[in-house]
């Protein structure tokens, strides 16, 4: 058994890889997690929600952070939103695109009313322009893909580095192998600590 650093930022991929720009988060993600180092890979929980719920922010454990990231309408394609959560309520140049059961910043706030005190975080977007079934990735947002990796990257180095070094944790190996898979039925986005709502 191996012990591994308490995850401190959770990173929630939000979006639809079958409806066009609304897969910008998970092919973001998808291609930036393999890269990032494996000391901040381990500070790094993974959730994958296709659907934001305030049932995923809710557990969030003291000292842990957020970082959700979906594509965006409102702004030009392939441009960059940034908004800490606390913020979320106040934005009106852009929405989330990724249905969700609730506006994104009612269940962000929602989760913090419950939880009683706010979700700590950050809201990190990319505007897109097709969002029909069966569409590719826009041309703007597959342009935009290297400056929204670049930001996501960014905000998780920032967040861990903000952190105190947490209590180790044991790891468990699941059955193939690997440690803390996803949940049955979903396969983890990339190497690291996924789990699923």
């Amino acid at each position: 058994m191996t012990t591994l650093p308490r995850p401190v930022v959770r990173l929630v991929v939000c979006g639809n890889a079958d409806r066009g720009d609304d897969g910008a988060a998970l092919t973001a993600a998808a291609t930036l997690l393999p890269s990032l180092t494996p000391v901040l890979a381990s500070r790094i929980e993974v959730r994958r929600c296709p659907n934001l719920r305030t049932e995923d922010l809710l557990d969030l454990p003291d000292g842990v952070q957020a970082v959700i990231i979906d594509a965006v309408i409102g702004p030009p394609p392939g441009e960059l939103v940034r908004v800490p959560l606390c913020a979320l309520a106040a934005r009106a140049a852009f929405t989330p695109r990724s249905s969700h059961q609730l506006p994104i910043d009612l269940a962000v706030g929602l989760a913090g009313v419950i939880r009683k005190r706010p979700v700590p975080g950050t809201f990190i977007g990319l505007s897109g322009h097709r969002f029909g079934f069966g569409t590719p990735l826009s041309r703007a947002v597959r342009a935009g893909l290297p400056a929204f990796r670049a930001a996501i990257e960014a905000e998780l180095e920032a967040m861990a580095a903000s952190t105190s070094v947490p209590e180790l944790v044991p790891s468990v190996a699941s059955e193939s192998g690997g440690a803390d898979s996803g949940a049955a039925g979903q396969a983890p986005i990339a190497p690291g600590r996924v789990s699923a709502p």
